[in-house]
C-alpha cells in the first residue's frame, strides 16, 4: 500500500542481532544476512562487511534489471554479469565511488545497448544511492531500574 501524500510505502523493518565478536545478522522477511569484519579490523572474516553490502545490493539490483530487460525481449542471458568495485573516502568514512561494469549476455543485440543502460540505471538501489534518503536514528537505552 502506498501513502497517497508522499508516494512512499510503509516502512519495512530489518532486525539486527549480535552474534559475538564483530558478527551481526540482519533478518528481514524471514531471510538472514550475516556480516563480519576482516581479521585486520578485529573480526573473524566470516562474512562480508556491512559496507560491502551496499556494493552487493547495487550489483544484484543492476543485474536483476539487466536480466528483466533481456527477458522482456527474449534475449538469452547466458554470460550476463555485473561487477561492482568501490573506493572508500574519509571525513566522513564512507564509499566515495562505485564503478559498475555490466557484462551483457553473449550475442546481445547492439541496437539495445543504450536502452539496456537506461534500464539498469532505473534500479531502485541506484536511485536510492543517487538520491539519498532521509535517515532518522533514535538511540534508545533500557530503562534503569529504580531502587525500592
Amino acid at each position: 500500500m502506498t501513502d497517497q501524500n508522499t508516494g512512499t510505502r510503509p516502512a519495512r523493518a530489518a532486525t539486527i542481532t549480535w552474534d559475538g565478536g564483530l558478527r551481526f545478522t540482519a533478518e528481514m522477511r524471514g531471510h538472514s544476512v550475516p556480516t563480519d569484519q576482516p581479521v585486520h579490523a578485529g573480526g573473524a572474516d566470516s562474512a562480508i562487511m556491512p559496507l560491502e553490502l551496499l556494493a552487493a545490493s547495487l550489483g544484484t539490483c543492476v543485474a536483476l534489471y539487466a536480466h528483466q530487460f533481456c527477458a522482456a525481449r527474449q534475449i538469452p542471458v547466458d554470460g550476463l554479469g555485473v561487477e561492482v568495485s568501490h573506493e572508500t573516502a574519509k571525513a566522513p568514512k564512507r564509499i566515495g565511488r562505485f564503478d559498475v561494469v555490466v557484462r551483457l549476455p553473449d550475442g546481445f543485440p547492439d541496437e539495445y545497448r543504450a536502452a539496456a543502460e537506461r534500464a539498469v540505471r532505473a534500479c531502485p538501489v541506484h536511485n536510492t544511492l543517487s538520491h539519498p534518503p532521509e535517515i532518522n536514528i533514535d538511540v534508545q537505552a533500557p530503562a534503569v531500574a529504580s531502587a525500592v
